[in-house]
C-alpha cells in the first residue's frame, strides 16, 4: 500500500482502444482529455448504483503486508525453555493522545515486545507491569516468569480452541465462537489491546466470532502459536464483516494482515454478502486495507471484458461499492471523464492499470486458497 502518485499515459482518442467507468456520483466533476498511447483494445464500462456507506464506529489497526521480514536481536533475558528471548522493539505507527501503556514488555513464547498502549489487566498486577508473561497457547496472562513456568508444565493446550477452517503448510485458521470459549477470548481481546489505539471491546465477547491465525512451533510441531487474529459479529445489521484486526508486532510486514483481511472477504462471498470493515479505519488497519482493496479491485478489471458496473465489481469482490470508488479515487483512476444521459464515464484504459500495478507495486498474487477453506 504505498501512496505514490504518478501519472499514467493518456489512453486514445479511438474508441476501439479505450477502456470506459462509468460512475454516477455526484462528487464526481466531469473533465475530459486527449490520449495518444497505445492501450488495451477491450473496454469497460463501469457505473454504481446509488450508495451512502455508514462511516461509524471504530476499525482495528492491522499492519500492511509485506514481505521484508523486521530486524531481530536476541538477548538472554527472561528464558523460555531452552530458547532465549527473540527481542522486538516495536513503537505505536503514530504518536496519539492516549493513556500511558501499563506494560513495559510483552512476553509472548520467544518474544520479548514493546507494549504500544494501555490494557485494562487485573489491578493487581500494579499500575505499572515491567513484564506480561502470556502463554501462547492459552492465552492465560500472569506478571512473573516463575509462574509462566508452572503453568506450562500444567497446560495442556496446544492449539487455539474452535474449529480449524483454514490450513495451508505451517499456517492454519481456527473460528472461535466467543460464547463457547468465552475466557480465550477474553484473554485475546485484552492481549489484542495492547498494540490497538481504540479497541473498546475486552469482556462482551459473546456476540462475535474470532478467526485465529496460528503458526505451526519451529521446534515442537504439535504446538500452534497464536499470531494474529480477526473478529466479526455474529449478527451486522450494517454488514460489516470485521469488527477488529491485529498482528502481532513479532509478525508484521510478512503478509499475514493481508491473509487475514482476504479471509475475511472469502467468508462474505461464501455468505453471498457486500461486506466492509467498521470504519473508521485506524491507521495500520487504513494501510492494510488499502493494499487489499487495490489488489483485489486491479485484478478484478484485469479480467473483465467489455462493459461492466462499479455494483458487478462490488459482487465480484464482495468489496462495497463505496470502497471500490475511493480506492479507484486514491489511484489516481477517476481522472478522465465525460458526460453520457446525466452520467460520468470513467476512462481507464489496461495501460493505466498495469503502470499502476507496477509503479505502486502492487501485489496481485493472492495469500488464501479458496480450495483450502473447509466451510463445514
Amino acid at each position: 500500500m504505498t501512496n505514490e502518485r504518478k501519472r499514467s499515459p493518456i489512453e486514445s482518442d479511438e474508441p476501439s482502444k479505450r477502456v470506459k467507468t462509468l460512475m454516477g456520483h455526484d462528487h464526481i466533476s466531469s473533465s475530459s482529455s486527449n490520449s495518444n498511447s497505445n492501450s488495451s483494445s477491450h473496454r469497460i464500462s463501469i457505473s454504481s448504483s446509488h450508495s451512502s456507506h455508514n462511516r461509524v464506529n471504530q476499525q482495528e489497526e492491522e499492519p500492511f503486508n509485506n514481505d521484508n521480514n523486521n530486524n531481530e536481536t536476541t538477548g538472554n533475558s527472561c528464558s523460555n525453555h531452552d530458547d532465549a528471548k527473540t527481542r522486538r522493539e516495536t513503537s505505536p505507527p503514530q504518536i496519539i493522545d492516549t493513556p500511558e501503556p501499563n506494560v513495559n514488555k510483552l512476553v509472548y513464547g520467544k518474544y520479548e515486545i514493546d507494549a504500544w498502549y494501555y490494557s485494562p489487566y487485573p489491578t493487581e498486577f500494579g499500575s505499572k507491569i515491567d513484564r506480561l508473561y502470556v502463554c501462547e497457547y492459552c492465552l492465560r496472562y500472569m506478571n512473573k516468569e516463575a509462574q509462566l513456568e508452572s503453568h506450562k508444565a500444567i497446560c495442556k493446550e496446544k492449539k487455539p480452541p474452535g474449529r480449524m477452517v483454514y490450513a495451508n503448510g505451517k499456517i492454519k485458521v481456527y473460528e472461535v465462537d466467543g460464547q463457547e470459549h468465552k475466557l480465550y477470548c477474553q484473554s485475546l481481546c485484552l492481549l489484542a489491546k495492547l498494540f490497538l489505539d481504540n479497541k473498546t471491546l475486552y469482556y462482551d465477547v459473546e456476540g462475535f466470532k474470532f478467526y485465529v491465525l496460528a503458526e505451526q512451533n519451529s521446534k515442537f510441531k504439535s504446538y500452534e502459536e497464536l499470531i494474529g487474529f480477526f473478529s466479526k459479529e455474529k449478527l451486522s445489521y450494517d454488514n460489516y464483516n470485521l469488527a477488529c484486526i491485529m498482528t502481532l508486532p513479532s509478525h508484521q510486514r510478512k503478509g499475514f494482515g493481508t491473509l487475514l483481511i482476504e479471509l475475511s472477504y472469502e467468508l462474505s462471498k461464501h455468505e453471498g454478502k457486500v461486506g466492509s470493515p467498521e470504519k473508521p479505519l485506524s491507521y495500520l488497519g487504513a494501510l492494510g486495507y488499502q493494499s487489499y482493496w487495490a489488489s483485489a479491485i486491479l485484478a478484478t478489471l484485469l479480467h473483465f471484458r467489455g462493459d461492466v458496473t462499479i455494483e458487478q465489481i462490488s459482487k465480484e469482490t464482495c468489496i462495497h461499492e463505496q470502497d471500490v470508488i475511493d480506492t479507484l479515487s486514491r489511484l489516481d483512476l477517476l481522472r478522465f471523464r465525460k458526460k453520457d444521459q446525466d452520467r460520468d464515464h470513467i476512462c481507464i484504459t489496461e495501460n493505466m492499470l498495469n503502470e499502476t500495478i507496477n509503479t505502486r507495486n502492487i501485489k496481485i498474487a493472492r495469500k488464501i486458497d479458496p480450495s483450502l477453506i473447509r466451510w463445514k
